[in-house]
Formats: structure tokens, C-alpha cells, sequence
């Protein structure tokens, strides 16, 4: 419990104050343990940054798969609510605490050289697991060629609108981004499908 306590703790210390203001004595202290137990747990500042990266990696993708949960229903035929769905789910994603203290983790990793030496291998093979998790969670795009690319775009739009924090009027305007983004992917999806039935057709 006290080692979880610290991690949150430091997810929260970078959210509010940022990964270069971020001390061990504040972690311990917005954790509300003493620096012996800080120091037992974590010896050094970056013992603690490894164990967050960590942390994070599970956290963020046992959020995005409860997020994504039964929204798509390999039973029922896929709709353009779905779709949407969908998408305000992965905006919702990226302004969530864990993404938030990721990019700044991410930020920070750029000039960095001993963050980003941890940073990278993680960042990796988050990327993949991610990737299966979204081919489990929207069973009728798991077989489309198109899948990789929609995902790309739906993961490269939210990051960029979840780091323009002092947009103005930023919510009302991702909204009008996700009802745009979520047509496009419904047609990526219908024709996707063809072309999938169409070669399956031509192989039997």
C-alpha cells in the first residue's frame, strides 16, 4: 500500500508541478510517508521514475480496455453511434491523470538521456500490447487492413488536441472534432469491409 501510495503520489506531483520540480521529499510528502519509508522503498529519484513508467503502462492500458468495454459487440452490426462513441471514449482517455503524467514523462524524456534510456523500450512495447488491445476490444475492425492506420489517426488526432490545453473554447471544439472524425472512420470502416469481403469472395 505504501509503495502505491508513492507512485500515485508522483503522478500527481507531475501533473501539478511538473517531471524537473518533482523531488523525492515531495513525493514522500504528498504521500504522506516519512523519508525512511520513501528511502526503503525508492533509494534514489530515478528508482522512483522507473517504478512510474511501469506503473503507468498497466495503469494506462487497464484504463483504455475498461474505457473501450462492450462498445463494440461482435454480435451486433457495427454503428456510426458506436463509432462514436468510441472516439469521445479515447478523448476521454487523453485527459485522464495517467496519460497526462505520461506526456510529461515523454516531454521531459526528449533531453533527458537517463529518463529516455528507461522511456524507450517502455514507450515500444506499449505501442504493440496497445495495438493488440484495440484488435480485442473492436472485434469488427480486428481483420481490416485499415485498422492500424484508423487507430493511428484516432490516436494521433487526441494527443494533439489533449496538449493544446489553453486552446480556447477546447472542449466545445473537440466535440466538433470527434462528430468529423467519427464519420471518417465510419467510412474507412465500410469500405475497409468491402474490399475484405471482396478479397475473402475471390479467395474462396
Amino acid at each position: 500500500m505504501t509503495r502505491t501510495a508513492i507512485l500515485d503520489a508522483a503522478i500527481h506531483c507531475f501533473i501539478e508541478l511538473g517531471y524537473a520540480n518533482t523531488t523525492t521529499a515531495l513525493i514522500a510528502n504528498q504521500a504522506g510517508v516519512s523519508r525512511g519509508a520513501m528511502m526503503h522503498h525508492f533509494p534514489s529519484r530515478m528508482s522512483v521514475m522507473k517504478a512510474v513508467i511501469m506503473y503507468l503502462h498497466e495503469l494506462r492500458l487497464k484504463e483504455y480496455q475498461e474505457l473501450m468495454a462492450d462498445i463494440d459487440t461482435p454480435e451486433a452490426q457495427l454503428t456510426h453511434k458506436d463509432i462514436r462513441n468510441s472516439v469521445e471514449m479515447a478523448w476521454n482517455y487523453v485527459n485522464m491523470p495517467s496519460f497526462i503524467a505520461y506526456q510529461e514523462l515523454l516531454a521531459a524524456s526528449r533531453t533527458d538521456p537517463e529518463l529516455k534510456a528507461v522511456m524507450e523500450p517502455v514507450e515500444k512495447d506499449f505501442e504493440k500490447q496497445f495495438l493488440q488491445m484495440v484488435k480485442s476490444v473492436f472485434p469488427h475492425w480486428q481483420r481490416l487492413p485499415a485498422l492500424e492506420p484508423a487507430h493511428d489517426l484516432v490516436q494521433f488526432l487526441m494527443k494533439g488536441m489533449a496538449l493544446s490545453h489553453m486552446s480556447s473554447r477546447r472542449n466545445a471544439r473537440a466535440q466538433k472534432v470527434i462528430d468529423y472524425l467519427a464519420l471518417i472512420l465510419m467510412e474507412i470502416y465500410d469500405e475497409s469491409s468491402l474490399a475484405d469481403e471482396a478479397t475473402t469472395s475471390k479467395a474462396k
